[in-house]
């Protein structure tokens, strides 16, 4: 499972899947933990004809928050898994930013699977997008951030702006204790429970379903005996350092915050979790360590899992493709992990660290993250705002007509604790580079020939990232 994997990256294309999803995978995605993905990651990238839009709102003055924004400035904005199933918003969206900020012109693509190759390959060739939608919980924010590339935005978003925003939003990723992305659209994790294996099958009962992680190899030696049936849980493959921390409260730094220390007990108990279900053949080999969430929704949409911790929104696209699925869900809370935070949230968009217009590209960021716009987002798809102003709506206290938007009415209590409670790492470290070293050292001991013990895998990649501070 992931942590805030549901509101990462299978939030976003669940999103595009659902017409409806993440956050993360709706682009708002997710996946299995409270990153759950997260989402996080995009379900997947098929279209469904879900509404376009609303009526569009009406241009208010009151919007235009930022000053200074340069003249007759063009921006290019790409989003993650948004088309063609939410073109109406965002046309929309971009239509009143245009009007309500004149002269600055708005030129929008959306990329899907190949999103972060096609912006690596943009910034190499010095060519990358002025404004940025960012996953967040799959960590590619501090990613960006800690290469140079992104704009940090403490000092040129005014404090009233940034007020806006729950304050452990607006910090739920900072590099260096500075800020690089605006909040957007938040996911929830839930599990969904397809209850002809998990009850019927297995004989448990959704209601008392794990609430630590600690409770899953277990439950799933049970659905593997009873059912035959292995669980679809995936690792944040692209951000294991936040998901150790949030599942067992791992202390990556040693206390001066100068060396790594992810060898400790409680990091060793994490890796041995995973590496029990492997050893009891009870998880699916080929989902824990998938680049995308995706995999583990579409395995568990065609019927074939017990469980997939997703947002919410990921429901409507299983109502779509698989009716008997849906009558047979049943949705209950993510488990919890010891550090008793639930995530740090989904979806962010920053500004290039270089754009030639600075100023209109905050501006156009901070308007697609704004009270009114997000609420209007919400009433699309099943998404959760970033501010609290937002939740003064009447919609969000309106109550759910389907499943799908139960999250709705206790959404603002939930986003409004997500923090980032990874620390930064020492200055002049790469975050990605450490999260590869993890990672070999996971996967040596998850599927090593022969295994690795999973201290001595920990450890060896302590001295490895050690080796990195200079």
């Amino acid at each position: 499972m992931k942590v805030n994997k549901f509101l990462a990256l299978g939030f976003a294309a669940m999103l595009a899947m659902s017409a409806c999803t993440s956050a993360a995978s709706p682009s708002p995605a997710a996946s299995t933990a409270p990153s759950t993905a997260p989402s996080t990651a995009p379900a997947s990238a098929s279209s469904s004809p879900a509404p376009a839009s609303a009526t569009p709102l009406a241009v208010d003055q009151a919007e235009a928050v930022i000053k200074n924004v340069e003249a007759n400035a063009t921006i290019d904005f790409w989003t993650y898994y948004l088309s063609p199933t939410f073109d109406g918003y965002i046309k929309d969206t971009i239509a009143r930013f245009e009007q309500t900020y004149p002269g600055v012109k708005v030129n929008w693509q959306d990329h899907q699977g190949t999103f972060q190759e096609d912006l690596k390959a943009a910034f190499a060739a010095q060519k990358a997008p002025d404004v940025i939608n960012l996953s967040v919980g799959e960590g590619w924010v501090s990613d960006y951030a800690s290469k140079g590339l992104l704009l940090a935005l403490d000092d040129k978003v005014p404090q009233d702006v940034q007020s806006i925003y729950f304050p452990g939003l607006w910090k739920e990723q900072l590099v260096g204790g500075k800020n690089f992305q605006f909040p957007w659209y938040q996911s929830i994790a839930t599990e969904l429970i397809n209850k002809r294996i998990y009850e019927q099958g297995a004989g448990l009962s959704a209601a008392n379903f794990p609430k630590t992680f600690a409770e899953l190899p277990a439950t799933c030696k049970t659905i593997l005996d009873k059912t035959g049936t292995v669980c679809d849980i995936r690792l944040s493959v692209n951000d294991l350092l936040a998901q150790m921390t949030y599942e067992d409260n791992v202390k990556i730094l040693s206390a001066d915050g100068k060396k790594f220390a992810f060898d400790s007990p409680e990091a060793v108990t994490w890796l041995k979790r995973y590496v029990q279900m492997v050893n009891d053949k009870s998880v699916d080999n080929g989902v824990l360590l998938a680049n995308e969430d995706r995999v583990g929704l579409l395995l568990f949409s065609a019927g074939q899992a017990a469980f997939w911790q997703t947002a919410p929104n990921l429901i409507r696209e299983v109502k779509k493709n698989n009716s008997q699925l849906y009558s047979d869900l049943a949705v209950v809370p993510a488990p919890v992990g010891t550090s008793g935070v639930v995530g740090k949230g989904s979806m962010g968009i920053s500004v290039k660290a270089d754009s030639k217009f600075p100023m209109a590209s905050i501006a156009l960021a901070q308007f697609f993250t704004n009270p009114r716009s997000m609420v209007a987002f919400s009433k699309v798809v099943s998404i959760y705002p970033s501010s609290p102003k937002a939740y003064e709506d009447p919609f969000f206290s309106s109550a759910p007509a389907v499943v799908e938007d139960s999250a709705r009415p206790i959404a603002k209590d939930i986003v409004g604790k997500y923090q980032d409670i990874v620390p930064s790492l020492p200055a002049g470290v790469n975050k990605a580079d450490v999260n590869n070293i993890v990672l070999k050292a996971v996967q040596s001991a998850l599927f090593g020939t022969p295994q690795v013990d999973p201290q001595k895998a920990l450890s060896d990649a302590v001295a490895q990232a050690n080796a990195l501070i200079k």
